[in-house]
């Protein structure tokens, strides 16, 4: 396989966010680039330099279209539960077929067919208690931990072997306790019946219910209701107007550069061409 360089991986996530951009306005759908691509978007007008991230967030409504829509279409390769078993994500990834991902982590659980993507995250309702709003982070992150641990070895991943064996053998009792009283499954639909207890239409607060036991995860569902558009690598795309506040409330001084030993990237894979 031929390894990609950032620059190109850069530009294939880009194609992907310019096809979703395309579909949600032929479809009237909203969304948001967010979290690090909205802070490339206004600090850099594009990609953070040392990143290749590209991140959209859609209310619940039309998250649950628009995942119907590219169900149906063969253009890019839809990764979520509804289209793949032991999908081991709380969101979406729309990836481009020619192009696969190989993990740094042992027992990393990542679907065979990976490949440069972009994130979709569902955000869904939220209780305006914030007392409740842990409790429910919580349950949530309880399910969402138990699916994970419950799919193969998943529950050992490390980023070396040596870590990786010590995992398997120290934590595989908790694994055959969670398969006692149901495989990934089980903990998968719970995770998911759940995620659907605070309807968004009539909810104040909403976050991606991955998030929210972080105070930065959880947002007024009225800045999902204005919308804008803001530059990124020459194009234009949707953000929600009250972006200052989120990248605030997220970043605390947005603008303000890292350290240097703080540049880089996080990501866990190596890009390649098939």
């Amino acid at each position: 396989m031929e390894s990609l360089e950032l620059k190109q991986v850069k530009q294939i996530a880009l194609d992907i966010l310019i096809y979703i951009d395309k579909i949600c306005k032929e479809n009237d759908l909203n969304y948001a680039i967010f979290y690090g691509t909205l802070l490339g978007a206004v600090r850099h007008k594009g990609f953070i330099p040392w990143d290749d991230d590209i991140d959209i967030v859609m209310l619940r409504p039309d998250y649950d279209k628009l995942i119907e829509i590219l169900s149906k279409k063969d253009d890019y390769l839809l990764l979520n539960p509804l289209t793949r078993e032991n999908y081991r994500y709380t969101f979406s990834k729309l990836v481009d077929k020619d192009t696969k991902l190989v993990s740094s982590q042992y027992y990393n659980g990542e679907d065979p067919d990976l490949g440069i993507f972009v994130d979709i995250f569902p955000l869904d309702g939220l209780p305006n208690d914030p007392a409740l709003i842990e409790e429910y982070g919580n349950e949530m992150e309880m399910y969402r931990v138990n699916f994970m641990d419950t799919l193969g070895n998943t529950y050992a991943r490390s980023f070396t072997k040596w870590k990786s064996l010590v995992k398997r053998v120290m934590r595989k009792p908790r694994q055959m306790k969670l398969l006692k009283q149901g495989n990934f499954n089980y903990w998968r639909k719970k995770y998911d019946d759940s995620s659907l207890r605070y309807p968004i239409e009539s909810s104040q607060k909403c976050g991606h219910l991955e998030y929210i036991l972080f105070k930065r995860g959880v947002f007024p569902t009225a800045w999902f209701s204005d919308f804008i558009e803001i530059e990124f690598e020459g194009y234009r795309f949707q953000t929600i107007k009250n972006f200052d506040d989120f990248l605030s409330l997220c970043y605390g001084d947005y603008m303000k550069l890292p350290p240097i030993d703080e540049q880089q990237s996080n990501h866990l894979y190596k890009a390649y061409y098939k």
